[in-house]
């Protein structure tokens, strides 16, 4: 074929010789693109990943450890629950009270048979969303957050932007097959090392078993982690599990062994925990956990304006831990940034700044820097002036 090619080729002009020549070469170039491609998958693949899509990461740093398809848009089936658990945990107190709708009660599926008219805290609510998965408690909650699960969704897709989840949206709060309802194997690490930024997030998908009240029966709800590699692997401490018939088997697992901490999430997979146990084979087996001196980290503080105090104290919102191979460690740096100044009021957790860290000069991960305190607007001079003008003629005229 291509001496045929070549022998047509001589027969043409030149300008036309050139031209296909050149179409021949970037033929010839894609094709060792691809194949290199596919070369890189499969020397990734010595680890023997079945699912479509999956990522590790670290943990401390959020550096990519393993990508297959990571950027692929797939259905996430209940891991979208992640997201809806870390809304509830910025919008919400857990103790709040919320009475159970009938809608949320006829949400289908994996439930826990709530009943409309019964009560929960936010608190009980989140432990039966992340540990049995239950859809009816998933809009329970986002009408306790935003008052109806279409105004709750909204709220999920401003936060998959405000976190750069390119390949990520939502159409309900709990994670059935439904149309525009996607995510992908990287977005969903990213989103769950941000929840996992929460100690209560962390205990929860942690929890194995526990119970909810039922009112009007003589037994509790029994809540049993359906997360297998909580009980099967050492180290394991979460995060969720999901399954549609469109979705397949998806997993998000994190484990933790000492200072070193790793995400896997493995989406539509055959042989969804032997996929995770491999990822975090890897990440364990391969990689270190090393920190800065964090003294350059005490004492950081942003300037306030406005403010009933002058500046507020900031701080890593997790430990400062970068995964690094043997020898890598000596690569490793770290850079500090922070805002200038910030208007009052500064609410406690509010980002202002992160710890970027670099291998070769390359960006690998950030950690965020975050508000210590909240600080409080300082009133405004009108009302208080107002203020002591009244105190003054109550004292007078008393």
């Amino acid at each position: 074929m291509a001496s045929l090619e070549l022998r047509l080729l001589r027969k043409r002009p030149v300008a036309l010789r050139a031209i296909c020549l050149i179409g021949i070469l970037m033929l010839l170039f894609n094709a060792g693109v691809a194949n290199q491609g596919v070369a890189w998958a499969q020397g990734s693949d010595t680890l023997k990943i079945q699912a479509k899509a999956a990522v590790l990461i670290d943990e401390g740093s959020g550096r990519i450890l393993y990508a297959k398809n990571p950027s692929e848009r797939l259905s996430i089936a209940s891991l979208t629950k992640v997201m809806t658990a870390l809304l509830v945990l910025e919008n919400g107190a857990l103790d709040q009270k919320v009475y159970i709708s009938r809608r949320a009660a006829e949400t289908g599926e994996s439930t826990i048979w709530l009943e409309p008219g019964e009560i929960f805290s936010r608190k009980e609510l989140l432990d039966a969303l992340l540990i049995s998965s239950a859809n009816d408690a998933a809009t329970a909650l986002s009408e306790s957050i935003a008052g109806t699960e279409e105004n709750f969704v909204a709220m999920m897709n401003r936060r998959a932007q405000e976190l750069q989840l390119v390949n990520t949206h939502f159409s309900n709060a709990h994670g059935l097959d439904a149309p525009d309802h996607y995510s992908s194997a990287y977005d969903l690490a990213v989103l769950s090392r941000q929840a996992m930024a929460s100690p209560f997030f962390q205990q929860v998908v942690a929890t194995k078993s526990t119970t909810l009240p039922w009112v009007g029966h003589p037994w509790p709800r029994f809540l049993i982690n359906k997360n297998r590699l909580l009980f099967r692997y050492s180290g394991a401490d979460g995060i969720k599990t999901g399954y549609t018939k469109k979705a397949g088997n998806c997993v998000i697992g994190a484990a933790q062994r000492g200072p070193l901490g790793l995400i896997a999430v493995v989406l539509d997979s055959p042989d969804v925990y032997g996929d995770q146990e491999r990822l975090l084979d890897y990440g364990f087996n391969d990689y270190q956990a090393f920190a800065p001196d964090e003294s350059s980290l005490h004492d950081l503080q942003v300037r306030v304006l406005n403010g009933q105090e002058n500046a507020v104290g900031v701080l890593p919102d997790r430990q400062v831990i970068a995964a690094a191979l043997p020898g890598e460690e000596k690569d490793l740096s770290y850079k500090t940034t922070a805002l200038p100044n910030i208007t009052a009021p500064v609410k406690k957790g509010t980002v202002l700044g992160s710890v970027q860290i670099f291998l070769k000069g390359n960006a690998i991960g950030a950690v965020d820097l975050i508000a210590a305190s909240d600080v409080p607007a300082r009133p405004a001079f009108w009302p208080e002036l107002l203020g002591v003008f009244r105190l003054i003629l109550n004292r007078v005229f008393g």
